[in-house]
């Protein structure tokens, strides 16, 4: 199924929940709802309806912070049990890998995306709220010596905070075959309570470092199943993946994003243009009424930039 931009919806952005133990500087408030989350059972339904209708294979489990949900290796586990998604990921802010790390890999976690934007702790608290940074770095080898592969980790790069620790991540990453996922600051938008006077304090152009890291790298591919994203591959055996806010990048989106109430939305930028398919789901409508619910979304889907 293809939104009036001729794009493809090739994986699912599933929250879970809301909640979460920080409280970030640069917070998209991804999950967030004032409304009940759906249980257990809804979110394996709807991600079986939305398998057969837009016959996807990759569904990734975010929040707030997904680990922050009680039933999530159940969640994990159900989806997997479904035998309709080869590819199942998470992000998470890695608070809580070290003690879950191998129930989520028993139950069919496939990959862990991990925010993280500073390995110095003092900018990390800063960034984060939190002094936790060596328990998250404890949970990144618990999960590699588990089996997880790829962990890419993701570095939101902001002026005068972190822009600093580039080189510093990059070895890291080299050193523990992780992939650096080099996020470019966004300015988020009114629909999720955008602060425009953070990003104009900390935005920090990509652009020129894309250009730098690009002239370093032994191999460049483009990743066009997913937003058009460059991938260097360094002298060093360093992968980095680059993100980077455009027009390119929204022609690139094949994203439907559900959240945690059962809102299913196109785009991050405009959540408010969502349905909700929690109402359908309790009703059990026939599949057409799903497809209905989900061509409405994809009609409403248009470039952000």
């Amino acid at each position: 199924m293809k939104d009036n931009y001729n794009r493809k919806i090739k994986h699912i952005r599933f929250s879970v929940t809301s909640k979460c133990q920080y409280s970030c500087l640069y917070c998209d408030r991804e999950g967030y709802s004032r409304t009940n989350e759906l249980t257990v059972e809804e979110i394996t339904k709807i991600c079986k309806i939305l398998a057969e209708i837009l016959k996807v294979t990759r569904i990734k489990f975010t929040g707030g912070e997904p680990l922050c949900r009680e039933e999530i290796v159940q969640i994990i586990k159900n989806v997997s049990d479904l035998h309709v998604y080869k590819d199942i990921s998470m992000t998470t802010n890695g608070l809580l890998l070290s003690e879950m790390a191998e129930d989520l890999y028993k139950s069919g976690l496939n990959r862990i995306n991990v925010s993280l934007a500073s390995l110095q702790p003092e900018v990390y608290k800063k960034v984060y709220g939190s002094d936790t940074l060596k328990i998250v770095l404890e949970g990144l080898q618990k999960a590699k010596k588990i089996g997880f592969n790829p962990i890419k980790l993701n570095f939101v790069l902001m002026k005068g905070i972190n822009n600093n620790e580039l080189e510093d991540f990059i070895d890291f990453c080299a050193e523990n075959g992780s992939i650096l996922q080099l996020i470019e600051l966004h300015e988020v938008s009114d629909a999720v309570g955008g602060n425009g006077d953070f990003y104009k304090k900390y935005h920090l152009d990509l652009k020129p470092i894309v250009e730098e890291l690009e002239s370093r790298a032994e191999k460049t591919i483009i990743r066009g199943s997913m937003q058009n994203r460059k991938i260097f591959i360094l002298p060093n055996s360093a992968v980095i993946e680059t993100i980077t806010p455009s027009h390119e990048f929204c022609m690139g989106c094949t994203k439907l994003r559900v959240g945690c109430d059962g809102n299913l939305f196109g785009c991050l930028y405009r959540s408010d243009l969502g349905k909700n398919i929690k109402e359908a789901l309790r009703n059990h409508h026939s599949l057409s009424k799903y497809e209905h619910i989900v061509k409405q979304v994809l009609d409403s889907r248009e470039p952000y930039y």
